[in-house]
């Protein structure tokens, strides 16, 4: 059999539901699926994590910091994917990010451990303001993609980084065909990983967010299960796992 990836969110989707969240880890084990996290989380918060649940077992790869950094398993630990750092940062410019938004109200920057050299996040105050920041970069002329999710958080990226084009580079490296890949998510930044032109299959978990819940295509599967029962609910619809 051809090697399969589930590629998921964590908070709210495979995160939510501890005792679903493990009995789906360990059938993803028997069934040899290959694990990978996508989600705005950096990887110390992820370790944090493994800590929290108590378990040895750990995702091949983390997609962190909503898709600007890739972490893979290695014999030591996870290993940056410098390929993929470099390969986004090409004609990424941070301070003509700063300067774009300097002065936009109803907008405050996050917490310094959410900022990166590829990455700049800030807390927004309405959905007029998302739009505000999109329209300040398209006049300045910066090269970017703005990712907005849950009313309140906004991410500006590099022009080819973000949690989809993240996965499909990883599935590159793995040597997976995107039509092997399923990506789950619950809320809007996990839209980049549902783009139909990436060629996965995707599940929507039964606890989305409305701007997720509302996307309607062939390719998006919309659970009724919420957390990780959601996304088993997926896997059993396309033929991974059964009943």
């Amino acid at each position: 059999m051809a090697p399969r990836l589930l590629a998921t969110d964590l908070d709210g989707t495979f995160i939510g539901d501890t005792p679903a969240m493990m009995s789906l880890w360990a059938e993803l084990d028997a069934a040899g699926v290959i694990l990978a996290f996508s989600t705005g989380r950096h990887l110390p918060s992820i370790e944090r994590f493994y800590a929290e649940v108590g378990t040895d077992r750990r995702a091949r790869a983390c997609v962190c910091l909503v898709g600007t950094e890739i972490w893979v398993a290695g014999a030591g630990g996870y290993v940056l994917d410098q390929g993929w750092s470099d390969h986004i940062a090409v004609g990424w410019d941070l301070a003509a990010v700063e300067d774009s938004l300097a002065t936009i109200g109803g907008a405050s920057r996050q917490e310094a451990e959410w900022q990166t050299p590829l990455k700049y996040s800030l807390y927004l105050d309405s959905d007029f303001t998302a739009e505000l920041v999109r329209a300040s970069l398209e006049e300045s002329g910066v090269a970017a993609q703005v990712v907005y999710s849950a009313g309140r958080f906004l991410d500006v990226l590099p022009a080819g980084a973000g949690k989809g084009s993240a996965v499909l580079w990883l599935t590159d490296q793995l040597g997976i065909a995107p039509a092997d890949v399923v990506t789950a998510g619950d809320s809007g930044n996990d839209l980049d990983m549902m783009r139909s032109d990436l060629g996965f299959r995707c599940i929507a978990v039964g606890n989305a967010a409305d701007e997720l819940r509302r996307v309607r295509e062939p390719q998006i599967y919309h659970a009724t299960a919420n957390h990780a029962g959601g996304i088993r609910e997926g896997l059993e619809h396309y033929g991974w796992l059964t009943p």
